[in-house]
């Protein structure tokens, strides 16, 4: 194999895919890394061919310190020898995933889009060339197997996708292997640079990269990322059958409630109206795809949809009562009347980004605000802090009625799932009274990404959230003793890979929650609870959208 084998599989792609027209204007995103200096180098080549107009785009994320200012170097080092124009953008990619309460690799690939969005409106250019491979597409794929992704996830990454009004992305290397690239750019005598987060297992996708896929290619199947990429490639096309019905679906909700015409995501409407009997009578893969198409027109997009809300869509048309309501990511909510379902926006709750807690970089102690956010650059979470009255139709459950007494464990005496779902809706209810209307907070969470206690039983004034220690216990509910966290993360099966990162919520020298882990008994709630204390946090999920 050399750079001939690259550029005939590059070639093949950009001519199934129709990713480049004669004349195009092509934004070309260079981090300096082996796989955007061969793209570059692979455009720069048949930029004659096609009449391409190619400019580069490189964001300097301000997280590696000099590394970083680096690799700025080398690439406007790179544009200028090739006599190609380059567009260098500075952003706080820390800062900027803190005041959008979203992980740093989401705000990074926000920042690089946003760059590669703003050339091409300025320019007139309508292709942004990113250097996802078909590495990278295995690894997309396998990732989302193991979070439970369905269809659209399981598709994995998209050779071209939009990008704006008037512009796409393009992926020509997504059937390249990186094998291949490091063999183009040693043919070629290519310097690049080296990333060195790239080789950080702590991070899910370079664990996936440098672990797992490398044990099932040795252990279970040699030709794993092939069948990986096919897997993306069947499921592609399945979901975009079921996108299409779901189109039609949507359409005649729609018209059904007097409303018509092409959805149009720039125009942001206010609200979707949807006829009830015609997304209830839809086969269920088509409506939920039609409830997500739906929340993209009022929000602008998918971003930050997952199943839970899908499914919560799916269940209130279904089941719900009119005048019933779920809270949506973006400020958006699902509203029940008598015969349509409402996807609409709600007024978005006042925060001043300039009152927002700077990230704590280094481990330590934080005192802990309630209300409020703390941000832990270490630990890659942020904890939020609610505190509310516990609404007074709660109040009314007998001593003989299912307790809703669990924080880490399982609910008191019978009727565990309802008691589990009661628990649940009242923390996401004191929540939102405090304006996090955004986080996540259902059953399956309990204990990792949320947990809630007396407000009563504790001390609101006293609480820390640290590094946990050796030493450290917590006193499991349904226990009578505490245990030590250390054989908790044995029981548990946590990585050792992740513990050094792990947060705890201490009172004193009691562990009351394990943040992503385990909560504790201590201050549980009870039928006779009257005020809640919940915390939330924003776990890294790395959820990918390339």
């Amino acid at each position: 194999m050399g750079a001939g084998v690259l550029d005939s599989i590059a070639m093949d792609t950009v001519r199934k895919y129709s990713m480049i027209d004669y004349g195009d204007g092509v934004v070309v995103g260079v981090s300096g890394g082996p796989d955007s200096v061969a793209l570059l180098h692979f455009l720069f080549s048949i930029a004659s061919r096609y009449n391409l107009k190619l400019h580069i785009a490189h964001v300097n994320h301000m997280i590696r310190g000099a590394g970083a200012d680096e690799d700025e170097r080398f690439v406007g080092e790179m544009a200028c020898s090739l006599g190609i124009p380059i567009t260098v953008e500075r952003v706080d990619v820390p800062r900027l995933a803190r005041q959008l309460g979203v992980t740093v690799e989401d705000a990074g690939r926000d920042a690089r889009y946003g760059l590669y969005r703003k050339i091409c409106v300025e320019r007139g250019f309508s292709r942004a060339a990113v250097a996802h491979h078909a590495d990278d597409q295995a690894e997309t794929v396998l990732m989302r197997i193991l979070r439970g992704a369905g269809l659209r996830g399981l598709a994995g990454i998209p050779p071209t996708r939009e990008l704006g009004e008037h512009a796409m992305v393009i992926r020509p290397f997504i059937e390249v292997t990186r094998a291949q690239i490091e063999q183009y750019c040693e043919k070629r005598g290519l310097a690049t640079r080296t990333d060195p987060t790239n080789v950080d297992t702590q991070y899910f996708r370079n664990k996936v990269r440098r672990e797992l896929l490398p044990l099932l290619e040795r252990e279970y199947n040699s030709n794993i990322r092939a069948g990986l990429a096919r897997l993306a490639r069947l499921a592609a096309m399945d979901e975009q059958y079921l996108e299409d019905q779901a189109v039609r679906v949507l359409d005649a909700a729609k018209a059904a409630c007097g409303v018509s015409g092409a959805r149009d995501l720039r125009e942001r409407p206010a609200q979707v109206e949807l006829n009830l009997d015609i997304m209830r009578q839809a086969a269920a893969p088509v409506a939920s795809r039609a409830f997500a198409l739906a929340f993209a027109e009022v929000a602008g997009d998918r971003h930050g949809l997952y199943w839970p809300n899908i499914d919560g869509m799916t269940t209130l048309a279904n089941t719900g009562n009119v005048g019933n309501w779920i809270d949506l990511p973006g400020n958006l909510r699902a509203r029940l009347t008598y015969d349509t379902i409402v996807i609409e926006r709600v007024a978005q709750p006042a925060q001043e980004d300039a009152d927002a807690p700077d990230a704590v970089a280094e481990p330590g102690e934080v005192s802990v605000c309630v209300p409020g956010a703390m941000p832990l650059a270490w630990a890659r979470i942020t904890v939020y802090a609610a505190c509310g009255e516990r609404p007074a139709r709660d109040r009314t459950m007998g001593a003989d009625a299912s307790v809703v007494a669990m924080v880490g464990g399982s609910a008191a005496r019978d009727g565990e799932p309802l008691a589990i779902r009661e628990l649940a809706r009242m923390a996401r209810s004191a929540l939102a009274d405090s304006g996090f209307r955004e986080l996540r907070v259902d059953a399956s969470g309990i204990g990792r990404e949320w947990a809630v206690f007396d407000a009563d039983q504790v001390d609101l004034n006293g609480l820390m959230i640290r590094p946990w220690r050796a030493g450290d216990r917590i006193r499991p509910f349904g226990m009578t003793g505490a245990k030590k966290l250390s054989d908790l993360f044995v029981d548990d099966k946590v990585p050792r890979s992740v513990r050094s990162r792990l947060a705890v919520l201490a009172m004193g020298n009691d562990a009351l929650w394990v943040v992503g882990v385990r909560a504790s008994g201590t201050g549980a709630v009870t039928s006779s609870t009257k005020r809640l204390v919940v915390f939330a946090a924003d776990l890294d999920t790395c959820v990918d959208d390339a």
